[in-house]
């Protein structure tokens, strides 16, 4: 039998703890401030302890450090309501080894209970976020960006290459800034390239630079971007749109971690990390033999898949928040909120943010009325067969660019059914007897395409 601290302020969590614990047949522990969880678990010894970070007096992250000292064989799981990557990346530091968001999924906390009994956990060696200019954009309550929250602190203390994987303004050169400032790297340079937007001829020269007189125009020796960030990161944004001949080369230096200035015959030899990124489906052009397989590899060491944010709603109001704070902005009305929170973001968290600056602009010092929004938020047109058509067409036209195989069918269908099933839940209220009556499909039918879907 083991034993399983609670600390939390809150009673209806402690009741739920102690039914789960006890039902597992461990003994329960708790306390309500982070005072009393050190002495609770100075003389209980406790085998899990669960942490709320929000507590009255201590805060459960400076309860954490203390609680460790006194406890020194415990696995610790933080909770909390408001999780940002801040948040997880410092409990991650101070020894926490899974990090659960509020309200509390009772079969993840039952799942965290065993697997931390078994010994099982995440690495205690993730540096602290440094704060750098736009990582304060990385905003996110809900359950798909806590997972890419707890899976860039896993991965930002080694030095292994990280694969980005998200639309458009989805922020994924924000999250390799985090990967960058939380590792032992953040001292050293973040250098970022648009491998889409420089022309094949001078991408080979923007990347590892060129000798004085190595073409036409070079009139003095240039240092690439990997040189110029000797020790520190490299950022490959758009990854998939580098030509065969550069995939060749930039497999090489991976492989060799040297390479050799345009017109140059001595090796360069640098101390790199490389995080890239794409929009598009690596795995499809793999396939079709427009990406290197074996540079795939090496790119992809540790992938995180960064959501849409019509796939995350749920953040859209700290978003706002957020951006209202960046802008200065007096507010927002509530009809403004609701018709934000149902916009569709085809140009994701960026499109949301220009959208908040432009209102905190026209609303001059008051809250931002409808009137204040982009008219592609206040005037959607309605959903008849021509728009569907419209958005039929878009989708198989992005599915095709990506290099969507014969299979388009199944796949158009997937992304129809998975928004289906969204909207009938949140008209239900998550009431999944009620949704599979609407649809006309059985209870268990429909838990399978959830989990499918990760609804």
């Amino acid at each position: 039998m083991a034993k399983v601290l609670v600390v939390d302020d809150e009673e209806s969590i402690i009741w739920i703890f102690r039914k789960l614990v006890e039902g597992l047949g461990h003994e329960f522990l708790a306390a309500a401030t982070g005072e009393k969880g050190i002495e609770a678990a100075a003389s209980g010894q406790p085998d899990v302890v669960f942490m709320d970070v929000k507590l009255p007096g201590m805060d459960g992250l400076a309860a954490l450090v203390e609680v460790r000292r006194v406890a020194p064989r415990a696995k610790f799981i933080v909770m909390t309501a408001h999780g940002t990557l801040d948040t997880a990346v410092r409990a991650m530091k101070l020894g926490a080894v899974e990090y659960l968001s509020k309200p509390v999924d009772l079969d993840q906390a039952r799942a965290l209970i065993q697997g931390s009994l078994k010994g099982a956990g995440m690495s205690r060696e993730v540096e602290s976020l440094r704060k750098a200019g736009g990582l304060g954009g990385i905003v996110g309550r809900s359950a798909q960006m806590q997972e890419v929250f707890k899976k860039i602190a896993a991965v930002a203390g080694s030095d292994a290459s990280v694969l980005l994987i998200g639309e458009s303004g989805t922020g994924k050169e924000l999250l390799a800034r985090a990967v960058h400032y939380n590792s032992a790297r953040s001292g050293g340079p973040f250098e970022a390239i648009n491998c889409a937007s420089i022309p094949e001829t001078l991408l080979e020269s923007e990347l590892f630079g060129h000798e004085k007189g190595a073409f036409t125009g070079a009139v003095r020796l240039k240092p690439g971007k990997f040189e110029v960030a000797g020790g520190g990161t490299v950022f490959l944004d758009e990854i998939g749109e580098i030509s065969p001949a550069a995939q060749v080369k930039l497999l090489r230096f991976l492989e060799e971690r040297r390479f050799e200035r345009v017109g140059g015959t001595e090796p360069v030899a640098v101390d790199v990390r490389i995080v890239s990124a794409t929009n598009q489906n690596l795995d499809v052009r793999v396939r079709e033999g427009r990406f290197r397989e074996d540079l795939f590899f090496r790119l992809n060491v540790v992938r995180v898949d960064i959501p849409p944010l019509r796939e995350r709603r749920d953040d859209i109001p700290a978003l706002v928040a957020h951006f209202l704070d960046l802008a200065r902005g007096a507010g927002v009305t509530a009809d403004a909120l609701e018709l934000l929170k149902n916009h569709s973001w085809p140009g994701n968290v960026r499109e949301l943010r220009n959208a908040i600056e432009r209102g905190a602009v026209l609303a001059r010092g008051t809250p931002i009325r409808p009137e204040h929004l982009p008219e592609t938020v206040t005037s959607p047109r309605p959903l008849g067969e021509s728009d569907i058509d419209a958005r039929v067409r878009e989708l198989v036209e992005k599915l095709v660019s990506q290099g969507m195989p014969g299979d388009l069918y199944h796949a158009v269908e997937a992304r129809w059914e998975k928004a289906l099933l969204r909207r009938v839940l949140e008209q239900t209220g998550s009431n999944q007897v009620k949704a599979a009556e609407l649809l006309g499909i059985n209870r268990m039918t429909l838990r399978k395409k959830m989990e499918q879907y990760g609804l």
